[in-house]
């Protein structure tokens, strides 16, 4: 904050009762004209009602979830079998 908004912040006294707003109600929305794009599209009372029911919605997460699940096993399977053969003794032969 500047200086001068401190200054006037400071000198307002603490007991001072807040000033009475008025309310004023917003006017109805302005219309858009419709372009021929917009005129083409039907309208929300105009568009038929169609009833989209998924027969299995969790299936996408469930196929997710296989997914990351292999990959991330076989992430922990690769470095378990590279300690695995560091400390057998193999990693010494090969080097």
């Amino acid at each position: 904050m500047s200086a001068t908004v401190l200054e006037r912040v400071l000198e307002q006294p603490k007991n001072e009762q807040p000033r009475n707003l008025e309310l004023i109600p917003a006017g109805p929305a302005p219309q858009a004209a419709k372009t021929p794009q917009a005129a083409a599209m039907p309208q929300a009372d105009e568009a038929p009602q169609t009833a989209f029911s998924d027969p299995h919605p969790l299936l996408p997460v469930f196929v997710a979830g296989a997914i990351s699940l292999a990959l991330s096993s076989g992430f922990v399977g690769a470095i378990l079998i590279w300690l695995a053969v560091r400390d057998s003794g193999i990693m010494s032969v090969i080097q």
